[in-house]
């Protein structure tokens, strides 16, 4: 609870920093790449948890990674971070930095789940059937073979599944409801 209150924080100063400087989408672009990064590596998330690191090593990684790469403010912050000994929510200010950016511009988060990768005319389609409910929309693209074919939509509390294992189990479901009526 303690770093989601700090990283919120953090988050906040930069996205009112960046949209006063007007480089709101190029650090946007830079926490997105931030994010990506530590997912695709957990072991760097756990050097900067790690207390034993020491804070010049964890600065020199996080520069060795991002210098050059991100916008000043980004770079800065990164910096910021290492000096406060801040290092260990960079994953978390990262992403509570997208959240607040969405909500700023007004962008949906919709999640699509399918049984395999979707065409660009699925994803067009996808955003129109979503147009409705949001100015603006993202997708998260999810593939569940569980479903065993066609797709499930989720924007925040709103779902439209029109996966065949949902409709399998509506009719096992019926017949069952028969069978015991009968």
């Amino acid at each position: 609870m303690k770093e989601t209150r700090v990283a919120y924080r953090y988050a906040k100063s930069l996205i009112d920093l960046a949209a006063e400087n007007g480089v709101l989408d190029q650090v946007n672009a830079d926490m997105t790449g931030i994010v990506a990064v530590f997912k695709q590596n957990s072991q760097l998330a756990a050097v900067m948890k790690n207390p034993i690191v020491q804070g010049e090593k964890k600065q020199a990684i996080l520069e060795a990674l991002f210098n050059g790469k991100v916008n000043t403010f980004t770079m800065s912050l990164l910096s910021l971070l290492t000096k406060k000994y801040r290092e260990a929510v960079v994953f978390e200010i990262a992403t509570e930095f997208q959240k607040l950016y969405r909500e700023k511009m007004g962008i949906k988060v919709v999640e699509v789940t399918t049984t395999q990768p979707i065409s660009d005319d699925q994803r067009a389609n996808f955003k129109r059937i979503m147009a409705s409910k949001a100015a603006k929309v993202e997708l998260v693209e999810k593939i569940d073979e569980k479903i065993l074919g066609g797709f499930v939509l989720r924007m925040d509390d709103q779902q439209i599944d029109e996966s065949v294992a949902t409709k399998l189990n509506k009719i096992k479901n019926k017949f069952t409801e028969q069978v015991i009526n009968y």
